[in-house]
């Protein structure tokens, strides 16, 4: 009879319900999508219990990890913020490390290595690091940022690019998120967590936190000390005819100028060209930053023009320099490739520099992050970490952290 059917049909409903009960997965919202960021949504998603949004202020994933592709014919690509990931200091990470290897988003750079001493203006030696020596160094593949996309690449993680997020905590306890600068301010939804993995969203310069509570976050942000970076992005015609892919400067009596490190991005894994043109990225002394984003901002001009003047500004120097040590490191031979593409590029927190003796920041790397419970909230990055400061290590440490605090608590 239907009625005899209608039974049978309920009980088994009820009997799939009990075996396979519906459950509702944590919402999580994300501010970046750098190291920290894409290790605690990987985490999390992988848990099964959360569904991950990924806010990204930026054109690509990566943070201080991310790639620029020049937009003309040639596609130059650099690797313009982390230029590798050395050697492994804790157990947690040395086996992600080798996670990443077997999926193959990380290779090793196995290229050549050396110190360039600056005595004089016109004067300067190179000490190759010696075979035995050699120290592991690790790249994202094909590019710096495949780390991050590699690990947000997950059906439990939404990311959302070009939309700088701002959060409140609204009275039912959720974080209302808005697109900054977009129509009205248009409504993003609501999560259960919020997760800051960008120390600077704490600051009064941007709008990310700027009517949320989150008062000890910010609070120990202000303690944090930006050390700025000058990144000029070069390509030349052809071979850069000097021994060394890394350099590492040192400047005796300032005569090496602004130079701090340079990397010949072509010799890196899944960077190599067919066309014999060569990309470099280097990167300034934190002084000569200082000097000039100074310089540039004292006439009080808006942001957008300061930014252009420090990217010209850098550029200039950088090239001027780097220029000069290659003319000097080929000595007589002096033969430098015409160059094909040229930009500048500021890192105005390319490295935080933590107060001393300061309790906020966890010495244990299962505790690096900053967490409230109450307000569901919890910030994560590469400056929590006190022994790990401005690793790549620190970042993956604290982002797994913050994971952890979540899943523990929901």
């Amino acid at each position: 009879s239907k009625m005899r059917i209608v039974s049978i049909f309920l009980f088994l409903l009820t009997m799939n319900q009990i075996i396979h009960p519906t459950t509702s997965l944590t919402n999580v919202a994300i501010l970046g999508s750098g190291i920290s960021a894409s290790t605690a949504a990987r985490y999390l998603a992988d848990s099964g219990k959360v569904n991950v949004t990924v806010y990204e202020a930026g054109y690509g994933m990566g943070g201080r990890t991310s790639t620029r592709i020049t937009r003309d014919e040639h596609k130059f690509k650099f690797d313009h913020g982390a230029q590798y990931i050395g050697e492994a200091k804790t157990d947690l990470f040395k086996e992600e490390l080798n996670k990443w290897k077997q999926d193959g988003f990380v290779k090793e750079w196995k290229g050549r290595f050396g110190t360039v001493f600056t005595k004089k203006a016109n004067q300067v030696t190179l000490e190759e690091e010696e075979d035995g020596l050699k120290k592991q160094r690790l790249v994202g593949y094909p590019s710096m940022n495949s780390i991050s996309t590699n690990l947000l690449s997950h059906e439990n993680i939404r990311v959302i690019c070009q939309t700088r997020a701002c959060a409140t905590l609204n009275n039912q306890k959720k974080w209302s998120l808005t697109a900054h600068g977009k129509d009205n301010d248009e409504e993003l939804g609501q999560y259960d967590w919020l997760i800051a993995s960008d120390r600077l969203s704490g600051t009064n310069n941007r709008a990310d936190l700027r009517h949320a509570s989150v008062k000890d976050f910010k609070t120990n942000v202000e303690k944090i000390q930006n050390v700025p970076s000058l990144v000029l992005m070069v390509a030349f015609e052809s071979s850069v005819n000097i021994p060394c892919d890394g350099l590492q400067f040192q400047n005796e009596n300032n005569g090496g100028g602004s130079l701090a490190w340079a990397a010949r991005d072509t010799s890196k894994p899944g960077r190599e060209r067919n066309d014999g043109k060569e990309c470099w990225v280097v990167q300034s002394v934190p002084g000569v930053a200082e000097e000039i984003i100074a310089s540039a901002s004292s006439d009080k001009s808006s942001f957008e023009d300061i930014r252009r003047v420090v990217r010209e500004q850098a550029k200039e120097l950088l090239l001027k320099d780097f220029v000069n040590v290659i003319a000097m490191l080929q000595g007589e031979e002096n033969n430098i490739p015409n160059i094909v593409s040229a930009v500048g590029h500021r890192w105005s927190a390319a490295f935080p520099h933590l107060p001393p003796s300061s309790t906020e920041f966890k010495e244990n790397e299962e505790e690096c992050c900053m967490a409230n419970g109450e307000e569901k909230f919890v910030a994560c990055g590469d400056y929590i970490g006190d022994k790990y400061t401005g690793r790549i290590e620190g970042a993956y440490l604290s982002g797994r952290a913050a994971a952890n605090f979540i899943l523990n608590a929901i």
